[in-house]
C-alpha cells in the first residue's frame, strides 16, 4: 500500500511538473514571438518614415530622458525598454531568436537604404530653393546699397579737404599698380579660393549652406552700411572724385551696374569698408571651416596684406578699415552664434522656438527679435531638414556629412562629469552635420564626376 502510494504521488507529482513546464514553455514562445513582432513593427515603422519622408520626432521633446523597465521575475517576462530620445538607439534584450529574424533585419535595411535615395534628391533640391532665396535677398542688399550711394554723392561737392590719416600721411604718394582693378582684382582671388576650396571639398550639401551664408551675411553687411553711408557724408581721401548723380530710375539701375562692375570711383562710399567687411568674412570662414593652422596663417597674412592695399590706394582712410573689420567679424560671429542657438533648440525639441519666454530664460530667449532671426535663418538655411537628416539617417551619405557611417553617434550622447553624475551633450555629429569637422572631403567632386558622366550618357550599364 505504501508504495502504491508513492508511485501514485510520483507519478502525479511528475504529470504537474509536465504541465507547469509545458505551460512555461508556451509562455516563453508568446514572450518570444511578442518581442520579435515589437522589433519588426519598430523597424517598419521605421521603414514607413523612410518611404514617407517623414522626419519629425516627437518624443525628443520630454527632455527628462526617462527609461522605463518592465520585467517579470517569477516567470523571466523580457519587454522593450522604451527611451523617450528617437535619436537613442533601443535597448532590447533578445533570447532565443531564430536567424530568420536577422534575415528579416538585412532586408528592411536594403529596403530603407533604396527608399532613401529619393530623398536624397529631394533634401538637394531643398537646398537648391533655399539658395535661390539666399540669392533673391543678396541681389535686393546690393541694390539698397549702391542706392544710398547715389544718394550720398548728391551731398558731395568735388574739392572738399580730406580727413586727417596718419596712414595716408605716410605713403603720400599712391604707387601706379595700385589702381581699383588691382585692389577688387586681389580681393575676387581671395573670393575665389576661398569658393574652390568650400565649394569643392566639402560635403555637397554643406557646401551649398556655407555659400547661403556668405550671402546672407554680405546682404546684412550691405544693408546696414548703407544707413550709415547716407547719414553722414565724409570728405572723399581723392579730392578730384567726381560724385554720381541721382537720375531717373532706368538711369540708376544703370548705374548699380557700373557700381558692381567697378567702372565707377564712389566718392563717399566711406565710413564701414565694404571691401575690408567682406575680406573680414573669407579670413574667418577660413578660421572657424579650416583645421590646417598653416594654412590658416597664410590666409590670415593675405587677408593683412588687402587691408593695407585698401588703405594705401586711397579707397578708404584707416578707420573705415578698422569699422569693417570689426564690423564684418561681428556678424559673422553673431550670425554663427544664432546657428548655433537653432541647431541646439531643434536637436532637443524639434522646434526653434525657445522653450521659455520672457525673464524666465536665457538673455537670447528674452529678445524677440533675435527669434526671428533664428527663424529666418532655419528656413533659408533649411536647419530643420537638416537636423532631421542628421537623426534619422543610418547609411553613409559623404554629401551630408563626413562622419562614416553618418550617425554612428547620436545627436545627444551621454557623458560623465567630474563627479562621476551622467549627463547629455551634443556629440560631434551633431556639429559635424551643420559645421563641417575642417577637413578635406571629395564627395563633391566624386557628385559632379557622375552627374556629368550620368548627363552625357557615359555610366556604365551593368
Amino acid at each position: 500500500m505504501i508504495e502504491g502510494n508513492i508511485n501514485a504521488n510520483t507519478t502525479h507529482q511528475n504529470t504537474t511538473n509536465n504541465k507547469i513546464e509545458k505551460n512555461f514553455i508556451k509562455e516563453k514562445d508568446i514572450i518570444n514571438n511578442d518581442t520579435i513582432k515589437i522589433l519588426i513593427e519598430h523597424n517598419n515603422s521605421f521603414n514607413d518614415e523612410s518611404t514617407n519622408y517623414i522626419t519629425t520626432f516627437n518624443d525628443i521633446k520630454d527632455k527628462h530622458y526617462n527609461h522605463k523597465d518592465s520585467y517579470s521575475d517569477n516567470k523571466g517576462k523580457i519587454k522593450t525598454l522604451r527611451s523617450n530620445f528617437s535619436d537613442i538607439q533601443d535597448e532590447v534584450i533578445i533570447t532565443n531568436i531564430g536567424s530568420h529574424y536577422f534575415e528579416g533585419q538585412e532586408n528592411i535595411k536594403k529596403s530603407v537604404e533604396i527608399k532613401n535615395c529619393p530623398y536624397k534628391k529631394k533634401m538637394l533640391k531643398i537646398f537648391l530653393r533655399r539658395l535661390v532665396c539666399a540669392t533673391i535677398i543678396g541681389i535686393i542688399g546690393i541694390c539698397i546699397q549702391c542706392y544710398f550711394i547715389i544718394l550720398s554723392d548728391t551731398y558731395y561737392k568735388t574739392g572738399d579737404e580730406p580727413l586727417k590719416d596718419r596712414l595716408h600721411e605716410i605713403f603720400k604718394e599712391i604707387p601706379a599698380f595700385m589702381n581699383t582693378p588691382f585692389v577688387n582684382g586681389s580681393i575676387m582671388f581671395f573670393l575665389a579660393i576661398t569658393l574652390l576650396r568650400f565649394g569643392l571639398f566639402c560635403p555637397l550639401l554643406l557646401s551649398i549652406t556655407i555659400l547661403i551664408r556668405i550671402i546672407l551675411m554680405l546682404s546684412f553687411i550691405y544693408c546696414i552700411r548703407s544707413f550709415f553711408i547716407y547719414v553722414t557724408t565724409l570728405p572723399c581721401p581723392i579730392p578730384t572724385c567726381q560724385p554720381l548723380k541721382h537720375k531717373t530710375l532706368v538711369e540708376n539701375l544703370y548705374t548699380f551696374y557700373l557700381i558692381i562692375t567697378a567702372q565707377v570711383y564712389e566718392c563717399t562710399d566711406l565710413v564701414i569698408s565694404g571691401h575690408t567687411a567682406f575680406t573680414t568674412l573669407l579670413t574667418f570662414f577660413w578660421f572657424f571651416y579650416e583645421r590646417n593652422i598653416y594654412v590658416k596663417t597664410t590666409i590670415f597674412l593675405y587677408s593683412i596684406y588687402i587691408y593695407i592695399i585698401i588703405i594705401i590706394s586711397r579707397f578708404h582712410y584707416t578707420v573705415d578699415v578698422l569699422m569693417g573689420y570689426v564690423f564684418g567679424g561681428s556678424v559673422f560671429l553673431f550670425y554663427h552664434y544664432l546657428v548655433d542657438v537653432a541647431a541646439r533648440r531643434y536637436a532637443l525639441n524639434t522646434s526653434v522656438f525657445p522653450q521659455t519666454y520672457g525673464f524666465s530664460g536665457s538673455f537670447t530667449d528674452r529678445f524677440q527679435v533675435f527669434q526671428y532671426f533664428i527663424r529666418a535663418i532655419t528656413y533659408l538655411e533649411a536647419l530643420d531638414h537638416r537636423m532631421n537628416f542628421a537623426l534619422s539617417y543610418d547609411k553613409e551619405w559623404n554629401c551630408f556629412c563626413s562622419c562614416v557611417p553618418v550617425n554612428k553617434n547620436s545627436l545627444l550622447i551621454k557623458k560623465k562629469n567630474v563627479r562621476n553624475e551622467e549627463y547629455y551633450d551634443f556629440s560631434d555629429h551633431f556639429y559635424h552635420s551643420y559645421a563641417g569637422n575642417g577637413t578635406y572631403n571629395l564627395s563633391t567632386i566624386r557628385n559632379i564626376i557622375k552627374e556629368f558622366k550620368r548627363f552625357f550618357g557615359m555610366n556604365k550599364k551593368n
